[in-house]
């Protein structure tokens, strides 16, 4: 291998883009498919917004198709990629920090602790705090855990003390704040929302209510429940059916690249809810190609 320059300036002139970046989005990659980091990113991308993009773990297809290999990736070798794209200079105008699948339940100390010393660094420099949105991408009713059930805790433990705002499903939450997920209704859901925004979130948005706040969402209607400033909203919007994964994804991206740009949180779910609607009926068969704006 051959090294041009021990300096980050030195190298950068080799980029083909050298605008700087927005997003730094930690999750999975897939060789073929639209969930986690695939998803994602295309949010990013039409919200004129650059991202450095660290796959956690690699899979050829999702795991539903009769043959998927995957690879996933060490915590050394994520630390390591984390302090290369410090050295390089690539997070120094970085706004927001979207962190998704880890595969491993070490990954979310090695995420925590790179996070909260580079946070500290930006400040000690001069530089505005980056927000970290934490996506706890565990699983969902349909299919259960995605990945090794541990590392629900340890999100819990290691993430959600310095993360600023969280983007839960049901079952998510359930796993989170080890509660049964037939218990998520009326006061019970409230009561878990709040219990884990008192772990040191900033802000709260639970995805994917449909009946559970007690008649409140229409059969024709989803809705999101956001916590924030010591006031609770529930969102309401149309629910498009759909058996995809990645939804999940897609709505966490949109709703920080709102943040990234400017709004405030609830304006940042509403626009969230109608990109990822439109998302799934552009997708439907027949629908038209053409690429839409964030």
């Amino acid at each position: 291998m051959t090294y041009v320059s021990d300096d980050a300036r030195g190298a950068q002139h080799l980029e083909l883009d050298t605008r700087a970046v927005d997003v730094l989005a930690i999750g999975s990659q897939v060789v073929h498919g639209s969930v986690g980091l695939n998803a994602a990113l295309p949010m990013y991308t039409a919200a004129g917004l650059r991202y450095a993009a660290l796959p956690t773990t690699i899979l050829s297809v999702l795991p539903h198709y009769p043959s998927m290999h995957r690879v996933d990736m060490t915590g050394e070798w994520l630390g390591s990629a984390l302090a290369d794209l410090v050295a390089s200079g690539a997070l120094d105008d970085v706004r927001l920090v979207a962190v998704g699948y880890l595969p491993d339940p070490g990954h979310a100390a090695v995420v925590a602790r790179w996070y909260s010393q580079w946070n500290a660094a930006r400040l000690a420099a001069g530089r505005a705090a980056a927000p970290l949105v934490l996506d706890p991408t565990l699983g969902d009713v349909e299919v259960g855990f995605y990945n090794d059930p541990a590392v629900g805790p340890a999100l819990q433990r290691d993430l959600v003390p310095v993360a600023t705002g969280a983007v839960p499903n049901l079952f998510e939450l359930a796993h989170l704040t080890h509660r049964p997920i037939e218990e998520l209704r009326g006061e019970g859901l409230l009561e878990a929302a709040r219990s884990l925004l008192e772990g040191g979130l900033d802000w709260l948005v639970v995805t994917g209510l449909r009946g559970e706040l007690e008649g409140r969402v229409e059969q024709d209607q989803i809705g999101e429940l956001v916590l924030v400033g010591g006031s609770v909203q529930l969102r309401r919007h149309p629910f498009v059916p759909s058996g995809a994964k990645g939804v999940g994804d897609v709505f966490t991206a949109a709703l920080n690249a709102r943040l990234v740009r400017g709004g405030s949180l609830v304006e940042a779910v509403d626009d969230a809810a109608r990109l990822t609607a439109d998302h799934l009926r552009s997708a439907q068969p027949g629908a038209s190609d053409e690429p839409r704006q964030v």
